[in-house]
């Protein structure tokens, strides 16, 4: 026996390992272990002589013992089965067969030795685990973050289907397991790739750093990333990274900053309160509404913050309401602020409900009204008042009007209506400015308010044009009151140390004899005013009905002036103008003239006013400028130079370029500038200084000379008699009149000429027609003169005649 001694048994039957002694050639066991009794539920003794075939439960088990000797004994390890016949379960063995030699030299005494090692525990313990990986597989694949896990190397171990998705790894990357792939496809998803790379390489460099990180992928989504070191008995062995999809996060996140930057920045006072409406929080903007700050604001209630008439009660039932029914509270209310003020403001109050639907926060919006409600108050000003003067407008005369002949119906009576334009105030704004004008426009309203009753009326409508209302009034009344205008506007007026007078025309009329309507009433005065006018301004007077067919007249010569210029209808004559020491014609002034086929000759004093106001007058200059530049061209032709002097409008003085086209027509027609002479009014030197010495200083680079036509009868100022280069004055004919005989035109003739002479400046008299006025002239030292006494105005081939004629051409001698 190869198993014998008491030593050796124990040792065999001792070890845990199940063991059987199998004979080699006849294949049947000879000797069995305790162990291998237990592992297949057979006593040793049932199993001694038992061939190893009863071992045997699977088909590769019978192929394996049904090879040769040398193939059983080869010391084959492997795994198969054997059934335990106590319990009938099979049971995962390991086996192992080697070939024992039992004397030396016998080959008959060849054995095998079979060895299983129950593998029950270990199959169940490698189950356990695979059920535990595959729970953790299944655990990471449902995970909402993203997982991978790498070595200290970067090696990656492990990932689930999440981080797959938020990276968008193709699956031939997955299935190759390609780490660097993998790596440069992810890098290559983040919008700043490079900055991500090194970022990764920094995290590499530091084992136990622990790190989170927002990336912005190119698809649009913003995902954290975080990683901290994988521990293996607390030492760094890997890295595990997680990856969460923050988009939504973000984009709340980005609105709720969004939100703070409106609140804190909306120019509209916001505050919050909570579900007591005490208020919780407000903004820079409510601060500043409030005038006080927030801490002196949080924790009162919502109502104290307004100053109602109903108790809180009430408004916040009002309020609750609204919020039942819209959402939300909207309303005008005085707000409190500090130091006792109050102010307007529109506030919208907004529920805030949670998920029950009840009230947890609010949220109010005010803004301020002040500055809506003083526009609006100043709309309403702007309805029924002159912005500039802040009197009344036509809507509160339609108004008072119509309520005077309302009453007017029940007990008669009557009133009047007075219609006020100033003279010539167009020169004012055409000279001296449009802001200048204004200020004078306030102290003519100052002073017409002062001429009225407290029942009266003061409208302005526009421009220079004022309307007075005169309650219960006749004509008596209205005369008295126009009287009383016209003497206030004659007194002097002072502006910027300027002393002036101002004239106005007024045309009345009365209720109920000259119309039952304002609109007619209105019409009719202005119609009587313009009758004034014509008759020489400075006045007053009634409407008078044949005045509409007069008015209808005026238009239609407004018209025809028009149309006169094409038709040939208008000429310029020529005055000559005398050297009072030699009888010498050394000048003419250049004259407009008009013959019209309707109207006859019409007067200058009425034609020219009219374009004035009309505007017409630029039209009409810039010709007259025209065709006395081409005579004065043709006397130099022929050989009798004479200086033409020309009338300028202050509108035509005003117009952009007038110094480039009086430029322009000297070269036209070849005239040397010194044989031009521009006359300007007194008015036209006043307006805006820098603007005007600009013109002046233009012209008189130009070399053409400048005089002013009319001294002494417009807005006198002799400060410009020094600035400015003048060459000549002209007195007016008003003051040529009463020479010699009166004292007082005398002394002022005398005045100018001796202010003329110390400023080198020369003397012209209009308006001559005597020989006493022209030796009284002479004596005082006048230069020249023009008037009937030497010739009217004549025709531009009439004066070429007269200076043709021997006796006249002896005489006459051309100089500066």
């Amino acid at each position: 026996m190869i198993i014998s001694g008491h030593s050796f048994a124990a040792i065999w039957n001792g070890i845990d390992l199940a063991a059987w002694l199998v004979d080699g050639h006849a294949l049947q066991i000879r000797h069995a272990n305790e162990a291998a009794a237990r592992l297949v539920g057979r006593s040793v003794a049932d199993m001694e002589g038992m061939p190893v075939h009863g071992l045997v439960v699977t088909p590769e088990d019978l192929i394996f013992w049904g090879q040769s000797h040398a193939g059983i004994a080869a010391g084959i390890h492997s795994h198969t089965w054997v059934r335990n016949m106590h319990s009938g379960n099979l049971v995962p063995v390991d086996r192992r067969v080697l070939a024992i030699q039992a004397s030396e030299g016998d080959p008959a005494d060849r054995y095998l030795l079979l060895t299983m090692q129950d593998r029950s525990e270990h199959e169940a313990s490698q189950r356990e685990l695979e059920s535990l990986l595959s729970e953790l597989r299944a655990t990471l694949d449902s995970a909402a973050d993203g997982v991978l896990t790498c070595n200290l190397h970067g090696e990656i171990r492990a990932f689930n289907q999440r981080l797959a998705q938020i990276w968008q790894l193709p699956r031939e990357l997955l299935l190759r397991r390609d780490d660097a792939a993998i790596r440069v496809h992810m890098e290559s998803q983040v919008l700043d790739a490079e900055a991500y790379r090194l970022r990764l390489a920094a995290i590499a460099h530091e084992p136990m750093l622990e790190t989170t990180d927002i990336l912005h992928l190119r698809n649009g989504m913003t995902v954290e990333q975080r990683s901290v070191p994988q521990l293996i008995q607390g030492r760094p062995a890997g890295r595990v990274y997680s990856f969460r999809d923050i988009s939504r996060q973000a984009e709340v996140q980005a609105g709720l900053r969004l939100a703070a930057r409106v609140f804190e920045s909306s120019l509209d006072a916001i505050f919050i309160a909570d579900e007591r409406h005490a208020v919780a929080r407000i903004n820079p903007g409510c601060e500043q509404l409030l005038g006080a700050a927030a801490q002196g604001v949080v924790g009162r209630l919502v109502t104290t913050l307004f100053a109602m008439a109903q108790d809180d009660a009430e408004f916040m039932a009002e309020v609750r309401q609204g919020w039942e029914q819209a959402g939300f509270w909207e309303g005008e209310l005085r707000l409190r602020q500090e130091e006792d003020e109050h102010c307007c403001v529109q506030l919208s109050w907004v529920a805030l409900r949670d998920d029950a639907g009840a009230v947890a926060q609010s949220i109010g919006f005010m803004r301020d009204l002040s500055v809506q409600h003083a526009a609006q108050k100043r709309i309403e000003e702007l309805a029924y008042s002159d912005v500039l003067t802040g009197l009344p407008n036509r809507l509160p005369l339609n108004k008072r009007v119509a309520a005077a002949i309302e009453a007017s119906r029940g007990h008669g009576g009557g009133f009047a209506i007075l219609f006020l334009d100033l003279d010539r105030f167009k020169n004012v704004n055409d000279s001296l400015g449009h802001p200048f004008g204004d200020r004078v426009l306030k102290l003519v309203a100052e002073r017409l308010q002062g001429c009225l009753r407290q029942s009266d009326m003061l409208c302005r409508l526009g421009g220079d044009e004022f309307v007075i209302y005169l309650h219960d009034a006749d004509a008596a009344i209205a005369e008295s009151v126009a009287r009383r205008v016209q003497e206030e506007m004659l007194r002097p007026f002072m502006l910027d140390e300027m002393g002036f007078s101002i004239q106005c025309s007024i045309g009345m009329s009365l209720y109920p004899q000259d119309g039952d309507a304002l609109d007619d009433l209105i019409k009719h005065a202005d119609t009587a005013m313009y009758r004034v006018k014509e008759r020489g301004r400075g006045s007053y007077g009634f409407y008078q009905p044949q005045m509409n067919a007069h008015l209808l007249s005026r238009m239609k010569m407004e018209h025809a002036m028009r149309q006169a210029l094409n038709h040939g209808h208008m000429a310029v004559h020529y005055q000559p103008q005398v050297d009072m020491a030699t009888g010498c014609i050394v000048g003419a002034e250049a004259l407009v003239r008009w013959t019209d086929p309707e109207f006859g000759v019409v007067s200058p004093g009425t034609f020219v006013p009219l374009a004035e106001e009309s505007g017409y007058i630029v039209t009409l200059g810039a010709w007259v400028m025209e065709q006395a530049v081409k005579e004065a061209a043709h006397w130099m032709g022929c050989g009798t130079p004479l200086v033409v002097s020309v009338n300028v409008s202050a509108l035509e003085f005003r117009q952009a370029g007038f110094v480039e086209r009086i430029s322009a027509l000297l070269a036209q027609y070849n005239l040397p500038a010194r044989w031009l002479e521009l006359e300007l009014t007194e008015t036209v030197l006043l307006q805006d200084a820098q603007e005007m010495q600009q013109v002046l200083d233009a012209l008189a680079r130009l070399g053409v000379g400048l005089s002013i036509d009319d001294f002494g009868t417009g807005y006198s100022s002799l400060a410009y008699l020094k600035k400015l280069t003048i060459h000549r004055l002209k007195i007016d004919k008003s003051f040529v009149g009463g020479l010699p005989g009166d004292g007082g035109d005398c002394a002022i003739v005398q005045a100018i000429v001796s202010m003329g002479r110390a400023l080198r400046i020369g003397v012209v008299a209009e308006g001559v027609e005597t020989q006493a006025q022209r030796q009284a002239l002479q004596g005082m030292g006048c230069d020249c003169y023009q008037g009937f006494l030497c010739a009217p105005a004549m025709p531009a081939a009439d004066f070429r005649a007269r200076m043709a004629e021997p006796a006249t051409g002896a005489k006459r001698i051309a100089k500066r």
